[in-house]
């Protein structure tokens, strides 16, 4: 049996597929909420970070950590939506391999900062290369953590997920960006700055939340696995 063969409950008679807007719009409100709860997590260490004037590596290492945290609330709440269509899902299992995969993709976004000593000469075209495969790493970390718990139960559970879950980090990452660092301006109060990232991390956790519902929509749908969410 392939790595993509489901092994959940596909096509069980007198189950229905997921209605579309059924499962997509609580996966909507449930996983931003998630996600905006869980990036609170690395928020706060980053205040820490700055009030204590930590270095780049502890620093870095305390945002892996954080990052952790992240993704096991995360992971937990799309978990518990995915089990509604699922209920063969390992839940502990599945948040368990998001927060691994988001400790590891922290780790990718801070190693350009504890190694610039160490690249900072190189040639542009090396660091830039080298940057694209830190920068795609990244953004299909926790997509392949979840696969591999996900391809036990829905068809395309592997590849289409990974792909699916790196646009939808890619798309958050960008409206985060897009929105907190052009309000960030020098000699700001500490909750100003946190009120616009918290703006920012409200948008990145919409938009990640509303691709990713859109490829489990479809996956269930593709499947033909699950109950009515």
């Amino acid at each position: 049996m392939s790595a993509e063969t489901p092994t959940g409950p596909a096509a069980v008679p007198g189950i229905p597929a997921p209605g579309g807007l059924r499962f997509f719009l609580p996966w909507l409100g449930w996983v931003a909420l998630g996600e905006f709860a869980g990036f609170l997590v690395p928020m706060s260490a980053e205040a820490l970070i700055v009030a204590s004037g930590l270095g780049d590596l502890p620093g870095a290492g305390l945002l892996v950590v954080a990052g952790a945290g992240e993704g096991a609330i995360l992971g937990a709440v799309q978990g518990w939506r995915l089990s509604r269509a699922l209920p063969r899902l390992a839940r502990g299992r599945f948040t368990g391999l998001t927060a691994a995969a988001a400790a590891l993709a922290w780790a990718f976004g801070m190693l350009p900062v504890v190694t610039v000593g160490l690249w900072i000469e190189w040639p542009v075209a090396l660091t830039a290369v080298l940057g694209l495969v830190v920068g795609l790493a990244l953004l299909a970390s926790i997509g392949v953590g979840q696969s591999f718990e996900l391809r036990r139960h829905l068809t395309g559970g592997g590849w289409i997920w990974v792909l699916a879950t790196a646009a939808a980090w890619c798309a958050g990452l960008a409206a985060f960006f897009s929105i907190a660092p052009p309000l960030w301006t020098e000699g700001q109060s500490l909750p100003l700055v946190l009120g616009i990232g918290a703006l920012g991390a409200a948008a990145m956790a919409l938009s990640m939340a509303a691709i990713t519902g859109w490829a489990a929509t479809s996956l269930l749908r593709r499947t033909g696995a699950g109950r009515a969410a």
